[in-house]
């Protein structure tokens, strides 16, 4: 199936990009959202009956620790942490938007936002009145609390598009390298191709300079598609392209080798 060592090297490397792929979308990105159903309120697996609630707070801050267990990425915090100390909590929350809601049960302890601040004080304006808890927090109105999201921002778009431009100049000067190359570029590293297997060098390395631009422009969609949207497509193509490119060159090198 694979000519050389070094094609069974990418492949390999295709193969442990897709086992990390794997891994990485099994992590939750889906938003969370506090549903109120009969005698309960569920957060995604998370259920907390009426009947068990204790207190129900409006904060302004809570003081988060360390992760136990769960996920903790730049814009969520979701699973158990510690929280207040010692005490361990179990969180639905967006980083840096406030406020927060707190309820406590006979047996556990649950930190919930929204994205939105007001979306979070609707939230819990509507908990305490669906279900006539007392809160420790009167009814309180959006204008109370600054709004604030936690979202990617321009800055950083601005970062992060920053970040990947040292690989799409590498890309992109491959592919001008090889407009100049007045010899046969080649693709493996360590490997060479002769004159003598060329029959129109200037239009083979035409052609491959073509090819490594076009991958190292690509990197530009994740600030044209936004920080997560692009990042998560690049993720998800990244192992098809490196498989493209292995047999984009295989038919360069077929189509211009001397027959």
């Amino acid at each position: 199936m694979f000519s050389n060592k070094y094609e069974k090297i990418v492949f390999g490397i295709m193969i442990v990009v897709i086992i990390g792929l794997i891994i990485f979308f099994n992590i939750d990105y889906s938003p969370h959202k506090m549903h109120f159903e009969e005698d309960k309120i569920r957060i995604k697996i998370d259920n907390i009956y009426i009947k068990d609630i204790k207190a129900v707070e409006l904060l302004d801050d809570i003081p988060i620790g360390n992760k136990i267990k769960g996920t903790s990425t730049e814009t969520y915090l979701r699973g158990t942490f510690q929280i207040d100390g010692d005490e361990k909590g179990k969180l639905y929350v967006y980083r840096n938007s406030k406020p927060y809601i707190k309820i406590t049960t006979s047996n556990k302890t649950l930190i919930y936002n929204d994205k939105d601040s007001n979306k979070t004080i609707e939230t819990y304006n509507q908990l305490i009145k669906k279900y006539n808890l007392k809160s420790s927090t009167n009814s309180v109105k959006c204008n109370n609390f600054k709004s604030s999201q936690t979202s990617y921002t321009q800055k950083d778009d601005i970062v992060i598009a920053i970040s990947i431009m040292p690989a799409v100049l590498i890309f992109v000067g491959i592919g001008i390298y090889s407009f100049k190359r007045k010899t046969p570029m080649h693709f493996w590293a360590g490997t060479t191709v002769k004159s003598e297997e060329i029959s129109n060098i200037k239009a083979y390395n035409r052609a491959n300079g073509i090819m490594w631009i076009s991958y190292g422009l690509s990197f530009l969609l994740i600030p044209l598609l936004g920080s997560m949207v692009g990042s998560i497509a690049i993720a998800i193509l990244s192992p098809f392209m490196i498989v493209g490119m292995v047999l984009c060159y295989r038919c360069i090198y077929n189509k211009y080798k001397v027959k």
